[in-house]
Order: structure tokens, then sequence, then C-alpha cells
């Protein structure tokens, strides 16, 4: 086998590798999302994200500022590329919220509203917490869940949310985890109303 040969068969190893672990990565991902009723997106052009209270919600909170940073660049990059503008100190259009598990033993109901918006009883049964806990763990929410959630700034009412939930390892390499989440967040947002 001459080198050109060899080299041409061990880029195509790879590429074929890398796109099996990608593909791989894809399908560990779960997503879903809710749109209230009564939600219109027709003139909604900008977003600010809120702040995280989720601290003051529970002491077994997983968000840890590293990941939150990374999701909210993700966040930001796909909402840009859906024709939203990015505002973070003037009143917008959307809010948005998001929050992460990361570790065992958080409770499902710590999942729920913590960022001052209001849940109506419809709401809230369309987020159905059940749906995020650990078949394991009654009550307790599964490692690896994002859920994004699109607020009205006025009624202080949920709008939209969209959910994922991925197994993971956090001692696999930070990189692969970068990716994950990435992929997770474009996969969560797909469906969300495009301005373009």
């Amino acid at each position: 086998m001459s080198y050109s040969n060899f080299r041409l068969f061990t880029g195509g190893l790879c590429c074929l590798l890398f796109v099996t672990l990608f593909a791989g990565c894809a399908s560990q991902i779960q997503t879903g999302n809710r749109q209230a009723p009564s939600a219109n997106f027709a003139r909604r052009v900008t977003f600010r994200f809120l702040p995280d209270k989720s601290q003051e919600a529970s002491e077994a909170v997983s968000n840890t500022s590293y990941w939150r940073g990374e999701i909210g660049q993700d966040i930001l990059a796909a909402m840009n590329g859906k024709g939203y503008r990015f505002f973070p100190n003037r009143k917008t259009d959307l809010l948005i919220a998001y929050h992460i598990v990361l570790v065992e033993n958080e409770a499902v109901t710590t999942l729920d509203n913590y960022s001052g918006y209001n849940l109506t009883a419809d709401q809230a049964a369309q987020a159905d917490l059940a749906q995020f806990q650990d078949p394991k763990r009654p009550g307790e929410a599964s490692k690896g869940i994002l859920i994004i959630d699109f607020i009205d700034p006025t009624k202080k009412q949920l709008l939209w949310r969209g959910w994922g939930k991925a197994d993971f390892d956090r001692t696999q390499p930070g990189p692969s985890l970068i990716k994950l989440t990435k992929l997770a967040v474009d996969r969560i947002l797909v469906k969300f109303p495009s301005r373009r």
C-alpha cells in the first residue's frame, strides 16, 4: 500500500469514526417542547437572559457558573441564527431562563419556576415535571437535563418550554461535554419559532 493510499484510508477511517461518534451523541439526546396556546411570537425580536436565582431555591442545585456560561453562549448563538437580537440591559420582547441538572439528588420540584414568572395550572400541567424524574429515584431529577424557558416580560408568563435529556458522564473530556451541550441546545431550539 502506497503512502498516499494509506493516508486516504486512515483519513476516511477517522471521518467515519467521527461521524459515528457524533451520531451516537445525537441519538442519546431526547428533546421535547410545549408552547402556550396563546403564545404569539410574531412581533417578538429581542431577548435577554433572566439572572439565575436557582441558588436561592435550593442548596442541591447543580447550576455551575461554567456550564451556565457555556450553555448561555450556545443559546445566544442559536437565537442569533434564528434572527433574534440580544440586549442584556434593556427591555426586551422575550426573557430566557434555563436550568441544568448535572448532579444526582436534585429534587424534581427545583426544576419548576424559580425565576419569578408565573406558571398557570395549564402551563404547570404542560411542563409535567414527572417526565424529568429519574425512574430509579422517585422525586429526583435525572442527571443530564436542560430546560429552556421563554417568558413574556410584561405578563411574567411562560410562553414556550423546550427540554433535552441526555446520558452523560461528567468524567468524559471537557470538549466532548461542550459539544454535547451545544448539540442539546441546537436540538431543543430547532422547533422554536424563527424570525428568518
